[in-house]
């Protein structure tokens, strides 16, 4: 085992180091790798034909020899693959409740089908959150936590306890509940992870922290305590969201007269690693049978208006300053069983369709917002945890069958 230090760096540059989408250094590399003779097609028509091919097939070719695998795993081949074949795939935990295999979690494409499975390492871990190739996982409470590498297997335990900055408080840090968030910094590539640590439900007096982790940072590895938001931000998964290294959570809400009108969004900048001003909601929306989260949909901050087994309005934020919204879409969900209500978008295809999640049984379904349709692809079961892989599928599909 290595130093924290060097386990940080190597998990953070097997991330970064596959991010270079340059098809003209993968096609120099192509020639320096394939000389003259070593095949009949011309060397750029030889990788214009490889650049096209989907990831199964790519990665059935590097078995033919050693210098085609050398070629297909080139990391400059893959980034440049990446860049032409750009589809979602689905990271969704298991509920060990309801499948209790081993599995960690499922990494799937929109036909359902398996790309990957992770292993779980300890009975009682679940998945909590993905950015890029890496993920979030719980070890038996969101208190302590690891970083997967989704491609490599690597992990990194990060460190348990309140930061210095918060341990002179004497507050007992098994005593509250923590909401975990994992973003990358868009200037500086790092990955960095927001905590917000709370005690609502175990003492009189309501008090929330936040702390911050840098992942392959100084030799300083630890959580370093920064100012709290200044409103309560709500602690479930779904009312936080990463978009563009910024970190939104909806604040804690109270029902008034049977409407509410969001008083706002939360937004913590993982670069200077302050809150941002309160952004404020769309417009006053029935709080009864209605559900409030946030998505990430196309790099886009979302609000989703779930009415119960009805309806689901998707308000895409077009100015943060302004707090200008646009009510984007209105899906007509129509779930037949109540207790499915829940609804949540994960992302919007080039067609316009809706991938979504439902419900308890873990349904994933596209919608047609023009036809008014929808299509179930899969049924996952109970989920803990679920998003998409925004990784390198041709590095996940090194293990595709």
């Amino acid at each position: 085992m290595g130093s924290v230090q060097s386990q940080m760096e190597n998990l953070s540059s097997a991330v970064a180091g596959r991010l270079l989408p340059a098809s003209a250094m993968a096609s120099s590399t192509l020639r320096s790798r394939t000389e003259a003779g070593e095949g009949v097609l011309p060397i750029d028509t030889l990788y214009e034909i490889l650049i096209r091919l989907p990831a199964k097939e790519v990665c059935r070719l590097r078995v033919i020899c050693r210098q085609w695998r050398s070629l297909l795993s080139d990391p400059q081949f893959i980034a440049a693959h990446a860049t032409r074949h750009r589809r979602p795939l689905i990271v969704a935990g298991h509920d060990k409740s309801y499948r209790d295999d081993g599995i960690l979690c499922d990494i799937i494409d929109l036909s359902g089908r398996v790309i990957k499975q992770i292993i779980r390492s300890t009975e009682d871990e679940w998945l909590i959150s993905t950015q890029r190739n890496l993920a979030c996982i719980a070890k038996g409470t969101s208190k302590s936590c690891q970083l997967l590498n989704l491609v490599t297997g690597d992990r990194f335990s990060l460190p348990e306890g309140l930061s210095q900055e918060h341990t002179p408080r004497r507050l007992d840090f098994m005593n509250y509940r923590a909401s975990v968030a994992l973003g990358q910094v868009a200037l500086t590539g790092e990955f960095k992870l927001l905590r917000v640590i709370d005690n609502a439900f175990f003492n009189s007096r309501y008090m929330q922290l936040c702390e911050v982790f840098t992942l392959g940072g100084s030799g300083d590895a630890r959580w370093r305590g920064k100012k709290a938001a200044q409103n309560h931000v709500n602690m479930s998964p779904l009312s936080r969201v990463v978009i563009d290294g910024v970190v939104h959570f909806l604040l804690d809400e109270n029902l008034i007269n049977r409407h509410v009108r969001p008083k706002g969004i939360a937004s913590f900048d993982l670069l200077t690693e302050e809150w941002r001003s309160i952004l404020r909601g769309p417009v006053s929306i029935p709080a009864y049978y209605s559900n409030l989260s946030l998505a990430a949909l196309n790099g886009s901050l979302v609000l989703v208006h779930c009415m119960l087994h009805v309806s689901m309005d998707l308000w895409l934020l077009v100015d943060f300053k302004k707090s200008l919204w646009v009510k984007k879409h209105a899906v007509e969900i129509n779930l037949s069983v109540r207790d499915e209500f829940l609804a949540h978008p994960l992302v919007i295809l080039k067609n316009g369709s809706i991938v979504t999640y439902i419900g308890s049984r873990g349904l994933l379904r596209i919608y047609n917002p023009r036809t008014n349709t929808y299509t179930d692809v899969a049924e996952m079961g109970s989920r803990v945890g679920i998003g998409l892989y925004t990784g390198n599928l041709l590095s996940i599909a090194n293990d595709a069958t």
